[in-house]
């Protein structure tokens, strides 16, 4: 189910977009300050040196064009969140919140399950420029302003019905196929089949598509869309267990195409779905309501960039 910004948050920490905050200290040159509260250049570039270690472990390089690019992105998004996060630290305080609430630690434990382990946990939380105090305060905050929401029947329902290609199953097709280059080949491909020859021993022997050798051909499940249309049409008319009589050309050559399996589209029960379906809605009439809030905390901050650190408009 596709989540919203906010939400997914709260769900998977990895497509976090907003809070990060700032060190405490107040000495030292500022980039920004946020209702006249300082986010210090000296945390700012710590926050990015963490989150470009992250980004460099995972393979990303920032000595090319491209990883260039990518770090000055990478900065402008983390002192954007730093920002964000300042807002979140000090609506913790004007609200008079506990970001140690129980409420709250349980949902961070959420989010560190969620994420496998706790490495990839601290990994995710550098790469976003964060500390676990910040998620808290986030968290807190999210709590206190959406905590009364609830949904209706109607409510939930009505988005079901909105929603329900999230919730449905796809027509799906399971395949092994032969690529060669020449229609020939693929005819005296399916001449050995008819005599008998095994499909997956044929896959691994003539195919030309890299990786057959180990796979037999296997192209494993598949929906409308992911192949190529003559690939597609050929596969999703073919009946299960039945090789293609004549060669299927595409961009890549001529295929022989098997179908293991054919699945077809199906939309499952509303009652089966629904508890999933509330917790979606839930999470939606969350998200917004946090959305509208947090959009007028920030409208109504006073921000102010030190030079050199104001974003392109």
């Amino acid at each position: 189910m596709k989540k919203s910004r906010m939400g997914f948050i709260v769900g998977a920490l990895a497509l976090l977009l907003v809070t990060t905050g700032c060190s405490s200290l107040v000495d030292g040159k500022w980039a920004v300050k946020v209702n006249d509260k300082s986010i210090l250049v000296k945390d700012y570039d710590a926050r990015v040196a963490e989150a470009q270690k992250v980004y460099e472990k995972q393979g990303m390089k920032f000595d090319t064009d491209q990883g260039k690019q990518a770090l000055s992105q990478i900065k402008s998004q983390l002192l954007d969140r730093m920002i964000e996060g300042e807002l979140i630290a000090q609506e913790v305080k004007n609200l008079g919140l506990d970001p140690k609430d129980k409420k709250v630690t349980e949902q961070e434990d959420t989010i560190k399950k969620n994420m496998g382990d706790e490495a990839t946990f601290q990994d995710t939380l550098k790469q976003q420029g964060m500390t676990e105090p910040e998620l808290r305060n986030f968290l807190a905050v999210y709590e206190k302003i959406t905590g009364d929401i609830k949904v209706s029947d109607a409510d939930i329902k009505s988005f079901y019905d909105k929603n329900v290609s999230y919730y449905s199953q796809p027509e799906s097709v399971k395949a092994r196929h032969i690529l060669v280059k020449t229609e020939d080949e693929a005819k005296a491909i399916i001449a050995q089949l008819d005599a008998g020859a095994d499909f997956e021993q044929l896959a691994k022997e003539k195919s030309i598509e890299p990786g057959a050798k180990d796979t037999g051909g296997d192209l494993g499940t598949f929906t409308r869309g992911k192949m190529v249309p003559e690939f597609e049409e050929a596969a999703f008319a073919q009946a299960v267990g039945t090789y293609s009589k004549t060669p299927v050309k595409t961009e890549f050559g001529y295929h022989v195409i098997k179908v293991e399996a054919h699945t077809p589209a199906s939309t499952p029960d509303y009652d089966k779905v629904k508890d999933q379906v509330a917790q979606d809605a839930l999470n939606q009439a969350k998200d917004t309501k946090f959305q509208t809030y947090f959009d007028d905390l920030r409208k109504k901050a006073k921000i102010e960039y030190s030079q050199g650190y104001k974003p392109a408009t």
